[in-house]
């Protein structure tokens, strides 16, 4: 068990996205260098029905052939059959916890992926704290902080940890794109998602449209930077001309 501070080994995506109001300490436990390396972000409501707990493995699955990290909060149901099923794929993951990181990193479903460096689980909170509804909410907005994509596989509507997360998310902090993954039952929480802004998820089933989610997420930040670069370089041009 280590701690992570500004100085050492600090994860830079969580600087940038965060800056001054990023965390000053935080613990962790297996592959540090998994945390710069961003990927997908699923989370979900604990109690969530069987059509949803049978969907998650295939995410996980998918993401462990594309290459891309799954980053979740640990907690039982979606976020951590999320995490399993994409370990036990061969892929890596990142597990953002709100408590007992000790515990969790001497359970034996993550300890050969830690032994492995394919698993990170990390933790702004004490090691050996216990859980507080407070502190699964603080540590949502570093789920997402550390992605590139995040998805909601289900949440319950004006309420619960998944809910305040991505609606900070989408009202706020805006730090990802968030996808909703949408069933026949649409439920109220998720469709009050999309209504915020979020995307429908498109249940990808193969390898290449798993990827394209990713791709084209790549080409938006590739033509905002773009922009933002010929914003300054015209600013710049035009403070020569003044001056």
């Amino acid at each position: 068990m280590v701690a992570i501070r500004v100085y050492s080994n600090y994860p830079q995506k969580l600087k940038k996205q965060f800056r001054d109001n990023a965390p000053s300490l935080i613990y962790g436990s297996g592959e540090p260098a998994l945390l710069d390396s961003g990927g997908l972000a699923v989370v979900g409501s604990r109690k969530s029905d069987r059509l949803v707990i049978n969907a998650t493995p295939d995410i996980g699955q998918l993401a462990a052939q594309a290459n891309v990290n799954i980053i979740s909060g640990g907690a039982k149901g979606v976020d951590q059959i999320s995490m399993l099923s994409a370990l036990g794929a061969g892929g890596t993951a990142i597990g953002v916890l709100g408590d007992s990181l000790i515990k969790k990193s001497l359970d034996k479903d993550y300890r050969t992926a830690l032994l492995e460096k394919r698993l990170v689980l990390i933790s702004t909170q004490d090691p050996s704290s216990r859980f507080e509804v407070w502190k699964a909410m603080d540590r949502n907005k570093y789920i997402y902080g550390l992605s590139d994509v995040g998805l909601v596989m289900k949440t319950d509507y004006g309420r619960g940890g998944t809910w305040e997360g991505a609606v900070e998310q989408l009202d706020k902090l805006k730090l990802v794109p968030i996808y909703v993954r949408l069933s026949k039952r649409k439920t109220k929480g998720s469709a009050a998602l999309v209504e915020k802004g979020a995307n429908e998820w498109t249940n990808p089933c193969d390898l290449k449209s798993f990827r394209q989610i990713f791709e084209n997420q790549n080409l938006d930040r590739a033509m905002s930077s773009a922009s933002e670069h010929t914003v300054n370089a015209s600013g710049e041009q035009l403070h020569m001309r003044l001056s």
